[in-house]
């Protein structure tokens, strides 16, 4: 798994990986500039985490994503470009 968070999203990210006994790489991949908004930093975080197939309740339409199964079974779900959405526990019995 090869994704993108930002710094604010990060810390949860390293909680989980950490928590769940995963081991992952983490570099500072850029950082943005956004007019009006200041900078932020985003890192790019590697991690041997299998891709799953997407459950549909986490697809909006035509907009791709991408999931990657925890040990725990929780997911991290992420767009197509890598960028971190969310990480859940799905749904039972999906």
């Amino acid at each position: 798994m090869q994704l993108f968070v930002t710094a604010a999203d990060s810390q949860e990210l390293f909680g989980v990986l950490t928590s769940e006994g995963v081991p992952y790489q983490q570099r500072m991949a850029e950082s943005v500039r956004e007019l009006g908004t200041g900078s932020f930093e985003v890192y790019e975080i590697q991690a041997n985490v299998p891709e799953v197939k997407v459950p549909p309740e986490y697809t909006q339409g035509d907009v791709g994503a991408r999931a990657f199964r925890l040990p725990s079974g929780r997911l991290i779900i992420t767009d197509l470009e890598g960028n971190l959405e969310q990480i859940t526990v799905p749904v039972p019995g999906q």
